[in-house]
């Protein structure tokens, strides 16, 4: 019979094994930039350089911000996401390479392949190569300036909602409270049901909020889950594919997927046709498509498909649009002059044109664009970019090789507050994009879309929208800070979009005949 003291002495002695075998496997991987001579952080036992993020220490902006300025003075810097090795592009001539004149070495995204839907897989962000560049010209269509102009009116329409619902709401001097996000959430919504799926909608007439409340939870994870999906990002990324995660809330995903469905089978049922996103989705699947002798097998979709585009330009739609007018009006709210001129801007080029918010007119108004790009560099909706070379790469003037399937980070929100480019660049100044200005720096240092072929493909569509939401709040309301308003706001350490921890709270007035 063994004895306890045998028993605890090969108990202890395998633990001693375990830990000095994982100790000597992490020492070895977290050699790998010293090895290569690359600048880099002193990584952390098992997290790597991503301790403060694990941790919810940090936001993730200001995570990727700090990064960024602890690798200053360098073109480019090693850094480890838990086990995985990664490379921080600081140089924007270096980005210009692996975003646009080299993109056929990086044309894939970061991608984690859990076990999940097909409605997740399929979307356009996750999917890669060949696949990714038929989806991608399959879906262009949809975005171009023929297009956007077509869908104007059905914005204005929702403008006009948004228009009505402040002025019933607004009772007094004191003026209409609200939390921005949540009511520029609404707003988006309905435009991008109207525009793209032909569904009317007035989410800001529903009390309960129920659409917009179930969307907005998208991104909403468990502190479980999200501790869940860091363990498996960070120490067992091999499991990934066996393991029922998502970084979405699955069971918004569906709840959009029923949606799509339903409105899918509705036109079809009906026969109903329109020039819309949908449609355009719709007439490229299977069994619209097997009669056309101009398309191959492989440009049809199936359905799985279609739900999968549709459900990402919702939640993209509503992301992307409604941070840009959060922040645009925070902004506006704490630089009143700015506003004031932006509303004499307006208000003389409306005048201009009758009172009529034409795409001409929009075109004669720089300084409203000049505020959303200023916008877009201090609050851009995503802090870092991530692109995997499919082949080896050596990178520009350099003797450093990437291997295939390295991943770079392009640290977006550390260049966009980089005082180089931007002089005292907290201070919100719109300036910064006047033709002269953007002359004097790189377009790579302005990356709150990306940049190349794989850029947010819905981008102008969310500026025109934003942009004719803005012209109709601002000619007829003034923009304040609530009195329960910290400014500056506290980003949020439980996401990583961006995020006011407590919400932007403003009030809107209606201004004086």
């Amino acid at each position: 019979m063994i004895s306890k003291e045998t028993i605890f002495m090969y108990t202890a002695s395998a633990i001693v094994v375990l830990f000095t075998v994982v100790y000597l496997y992490y020492k070895n991987i977290y050699s790998y930039w010293k090895k290569l001579g690359v600048y880099h952080l002193e990584p952390t036992f098992f997290f790597g350089n991503a301790k403060d993020r694990v941790l919810f220490k940090k936001s993730f902006h200001e995570f990727h911000r700090d990064l960024y300025f602890k690798f200053k003075g360098h073109r480019y810097a090693g850094y480890y996401l838990g086990r995985r090795a990664s490379l921080v592009i600081l140089d924007p001539d270096i980005i210009k390479c692996i975003m646009i004149k080299d993109f056929n070495h990086f044309t894939d995204r970061q991608t984690m392949k859990f076990r999940t839907s097909e409605y997740i897989s399929e979307m356009l962000i996750n999917l890669k190569g060949s696949k990714w560049k038929r989806m991608r010209g399959q879906l262009t269509p949809a975005f171009t300036s023929g297009k956007l102009r077509t869908m104007e009116h059905l914005v204005d329409i929702c403008c006009n909602n948004m228009s009505d619902f402040l002025n019933e709401n607004i009772k007094n001097e004191q003026g209409y409270e609200l939390e921005m996000k949540d009511f520029f959430g609404k707003f988006t919504l309905d435009v991008i049901a109207t525009c793209a799926f032909g569904v009317e909608s007035n989410s800001l007439k529903d009390e309960n909020g129920g659409f917009a409340s179930r969307v907005s939870k998208f991104a909403s994870l468990s502190i479980m889950k999200r501790l869940s999906l860091y363990i498996v990002l960070l120490f067992m990324p091999g499991i990934a594919r066996f393991v029922p995660l998502s970084f979405f809330n699955m069971e918004v995903i569906h709840f959009l997927a029923n949606v799509i469905k339903e409105a899918k089978k509705f036109r079809q049922s009906t026969g109903q046709k329109r020039n819309d996103f949908l449609q355009l989705l719709l007439d490229s699947e299977t069994d619209l498509d097997k009669n056309d002798k101009n398309k191959s097998k492989d440009d049809a979709l199936t359905e799985a498909q279609v739900v999968a585009q549709s459900v990402l330009f919702l939640i993209a739609g509503f992301e992307t649009s409604s941070t840009l007018l959060t922040f645009t009006c925070y902004e506006l709210a704490i630089n009143q002059t700015i506003q004031v001129k932006l509303r004499e801007e307006i208000c003389s080029v409306l005048k201009r044109y009758n009172g009529k918010c034409s795409y001409e007119a929009m075109q004669e108004m720089p300084l409203l664009d000049m505020v959303l790009m200023e916008t877009l560099r201090m609050h851009p909706p995503v802090a870092q970019l991530e692109r995997v070379s499919t082949q080896d790469y050596t990178l520009p003037d350099s003797n450093l090789l990437l291997k295939k399937g390295m991943t770079v980070q392009i640290p977006v929100i550390g260049l966009h507050y980089d005082p180089e480019y931007y002089p005292d660049p907290y201070k919100f100044e719109p300036n910064r994009f006047s033709p002269d200005e953007k002359a004097k720096r790189s377009h790579y240092v302005f990356l709150p879309f990306g940049t190349g072929p794989r850029n947010c493909i819905g981008l102008r569509f969310a500026l025109m929208s934003t942009k004719r939401g803005m012209v109709h709040l601002l000619k007829d309301f003034s923009i304040n800070l609530s009195s329960q308003m910290t400014v500056p706001y506290e980003y949020s350490k439980h996401s990583m979009l961006l995020k006011a921890k407590d919400g932007i709270r403003l009030s809107f007035n209606k201004l004086s005949e």
